[in-house]
């Protein structure tokens, strides 16, 4: 008969090798929720409207995380704008250059693609790209930019006032805010109510649980996007594009708040080769000599360059081609009512 002591030490033994048969599981399991769980702020959206698939048909979180390519600049967040072309602009202007969402991942990852996935998870699948963007900006500890109406106005519903304002206020990041139409225009970012502490960031959340929106206008997807993804196809129709200029002489055009400017401006206007609008900007300020780059769903920048005086022909640079406005590519009218207008062809 076995003694007490004996029949002791088997019941260790016994709950050792179980111990050891599931502690690998176990922390295996934890060590994934660690790195691969939610840490950001907010709830991303999940599937919205009807039809499309039950499941989402986007990339999962481990794959946003894969996908990440660490800005060497600072961080730059944007809402409540056309698109994201100023933003774009601004993160340009920082030394080093600063990235947007977009610029963050690799080429094409934050589209919904061609052929097209579904409308219904493409807000769900933005809400996680973003918390995964501000998550990493916390990360890094530095301060950040957003880029917006000065007033710091945003929609409820935005994935800045759901998702990515919250986590960089619990983060304790310090945020600039920048004037999209002037880059000059800086401040300290208005946080609603001040420093919010966790729980009053978590309760300012409560109104807007059930509301999503995209941070850009357009059909859900950043019009402006100039990344690709061989894989799922391109986002625009290669082939002959075609670019539209309209060239304001100084001191015409939009005027500012001081009354106007004494450079060039432009509006520029770039279709694919199906004719769809790939790109767009209005009122562009354009010194003589410096380009003008057009961030559009083109794999590179177009850029357009005025000169110094009105007779001077309009360069135009893309992927490796430069032409100007004289050459056989393009069509060029008169001056009229302050301004005149041009059309040019280009292999894309």
């Amino acid at each position: 008969m076995l003694s007490k002591a004996m029949i002791f030490n088997v019941i260790l033994l016994f709950l050792g090798i179980l111990l050891q048969a599931t502690a690998s599981p176990l922390a295996e399991n934890s060590l994934q929720t660690r790195t691969l769980g939610k840490r950001y702020e907010g709830t991303p959206s999940g599937k919205l409207g009807d039809g499309g698939p039950d499941t989402s048909d986007y990339q999962s979180d481990s794959d946003i995380a894969a996908a990440y390519v660490a800005p060497n600049g600072a961080f730059v967040f944007f809402s409540g704008i056309q698109d994201s072309q100023a933003p774009y602009q601004f993160s340009q202007t920082l030394s080093p250059p600063g990235s947007i969402l977009r610029g963050a991942f690799t080429k094409g990852f934050v589209t919904r693609g061609k052929p097209q996935r579904s409308v219904q998870w493409f807000q769900d699948f933005l809400d996680r790209t973003s918390g995964y963007f501000a998550d990493q900006a916390v990360a890094a500890g530095n301060p950040v930019y957003f880029v917006g109406n000065f007033n710091g106005e945003v929609n409820d519903c935005s994935i800045w006032s759901r998702i990515e304002l919250p986590t960089l206020v619990a983060g304790g990041i310090q945020i600039t805010l920048v004037d999209y139409t002037n880059f000059a225009n800086q401040a300290p970012y208005p946080v609603p109510g001040g420093a919010l502490g966790r729980r009053d960031a978590d309760s300012s959340l409560v109104k807007r649980t059930n509301q999503y929106c995209a941070d850009w206008q357009g059909d859900q997807e950043d019009p402006a996007d100039p990344d690709s993804t061989p894989g799922v196809g391109l986002d625009y129709y290669p082939g002959n594009c075609g670019v539209h200029v309209v060239q304001y002489q100084k001191n015409e055009g939009a005027p500012d708040s001081t009354g106007g400017t004494s450079n060039y401006r432009f509006d520029i206007l770039i279709k694919d080769d199906q004719g769809e609008l790939v790109g767009e900007l209005d009122y562009a300020d354009a010194p003589g000599g410096q380009g003008v780059g057009v961030d559009s769903a083109l794999p590179e920048v177009l850029t357009v360059t005025a000169q110094n005086v009105d007779s001077d022909p309009v360069q135009f640079t893309y992927a490796g081609q430069s032409w100007d406005s004289n050459s056989g590519q393009c069509s060029v009218g008169g001056y009229d009512s302050g301004s005149r207008q041009m059309d040019c062809a280009f292999t894309c």
